[in-house]
């Protein structure tokens, strides 16, 4: 289809040139033939009236011979052809109509070199191979598990990859293809191997988040280092990649932790999932509330400890409405990923944050802690690593003990971190 398209648009254009330019040439010659007609004529009659004026002895001979010298000069330089004016040989100017002249030989050389240096150029620096992953990618959705469809996808995917190693969404997509065959093992190598790849922040963070579940399930349903690491680096990218609340909400309720597995699941819930993940989600969070009432676990609707920020931004500082701003509450004392976090932007400032043990992006959350800081990072690069050029606010340490009461915080985010 797209090469009968280009072939119609190659047809329309090429008539678009020479149609003007062989029409340009046809009017030329009957343009000349008409005026050296008339310029003849107009000698003629000239010629006509300086002999009447000679034999009614208005003009001398002398004064007769030199007017009718200058009306032939005059009508040597109008005409057409290769005659003599003033020494020199006028070009013909039926020349300028030749296809061989160059205002017209330039526009046919490019009509016909564009086609293929068009071509040369996009197989050059064009995205044919991005465009192939998208066509996989919506022929996928109407695979509907069929698995002769999905193999044959997993080919075409491994043949892109093949030409171009570092396309990460066609990686990404591999892998989540060999997921659906449970080769956990392979999906997760070519999970990584899409993360290494792809630069968007959110969207490596939605990688690293399918990553860390693929390590999960393959070694067993186990927490390993090597889950955790994954989980940290997509936290570090999105405190609230979906993928890892589910991860992180799975394994806690296996390990009956049922109220952390209730927290992670309320927050995927405020997310706004479609309808059928949402009731997915109700009905677990509906069983492990029946899990802790039965086993007199403190019920999950217990209010736990509560920090309020207001947070604003430093007039001096000019930045993009989009820029991603992290607040998240340190433990002092506690290695890992904050005790909470959220994820702002620019925009959204100033506003006044709450974090709370709903806001847990890890095994630890705010009823852990005994003491914590506050720290808010406007991150230009959009990842929660702290890096130089970004901006920041610190609070000062409070305790986390015995607070009945919402720990009400001031920060303003001026301090540009070297």
């Amino acid at each position: 289809m797209f090469l009968l398209a280009t072939a119609i648009f190659l047809v329309l254009a090429t008539l678009f040139v020479v149609v003007p330019l062989y029409r340009f040439q046809e009017r030329h010659v009957i343009g000349e033939k008409e005026r050296d007609a008339e310029n003849l004529q107009i000698f003629k009659e000239r010629l006509a009236e300086l002999e009447h004026e000679r034999d009614a002895a208005v003009l001398e001979p002398d004064q007769f011979d030199m007017l009718k010298a200058e009306l032939e000069k005059t009508l040597l330089t109008d005409m057409s052809g290769d005659l003599p004016v003033n020494g020199a040989v006028r070009r013909d100017l039926s020349a300028n109509a030749s296809w061989m002249a160059p205002a017209r030989l330039v526009p046919v050389a490019a009509m016909v070199l564009i086609m293929p240096l068009s071509y040369f150029l996009y197989d050059l620096w064009g995205f044919e191979e991005d465009l192939q992953v998208a066509n996989i990618f919506e022929r996928s959705r109407d695979s509907q598990g069929n698995p002769e469809q999905i193999r044959d996808l997993i080919f075409e995917l491994g043949a892109v990859l093949e030409r171009d190693p570092e396309n990460g969404w066609a990686a990404y997509f591999l892998a989540r293809h060999l997921v659906s065959f449970g080769e956990m093992q392979e999906a997760a190598r070519f999970f990584e191997r899409a993360a290494t790849h792809i630069e968007h922040p959110q969207d490596r963070a939605v990688v690293l988040g399918q990553l860390a579940q693929t390590q999960y399930i393959a070694s067993g349903q186990q927490m390993t280092d090597q889950v955790q690491a994954t989980i940290s680096q997509a936290q570090r990218l999105n405190p609230a990649e979906p993928a890892v609340l589910q991860l992180l909400g799975a394994d806690a309720f296996v390990n009956g932790d049922f109220q952390s597995a209730i927290t992670y699941w309320q927050r995927l819930l405020s997310m706004g999932p479609d309808a059928e993940e949402a009731e997915f989600l109700r009905a677990f969070i509906s069983q492990a509330q029946q899990i802790l009432s039965a086993s007199s676990q403190p019920d999950v609707q217990t209010p736990g400890p509560r920090i309020e920020v207001s947070l604003s931004l430093s007039p001096d500082a000019d930045l993009p409405a989009g820029t991603r701003v992290f607040v998240s509450v340190q433990g002092i004392g506690q290695a890992g990923p904050p005790l909470a976090a959220k994820l702002l932007s620019v925009g959204d400032l100033p506003s006044i944050v709450s974090l709370t043990d709903a806001d847990a992006v890890g095994p630890f959350n705010l009823s852990s802690a005994t003491e914590a800081v506050v720290v808010a990072t406007i991150s230009m690069a959009g990842s929660a690593d702290v890096q130089s050029g970004d901006l920041q606010a610190r609070s000062a340490q409070f305790s986390m003990q015995g607070q009945q009461e919402p720990v009400r915080l001031q920060l303003q985010i001026r301090d540009v971190i070297p």
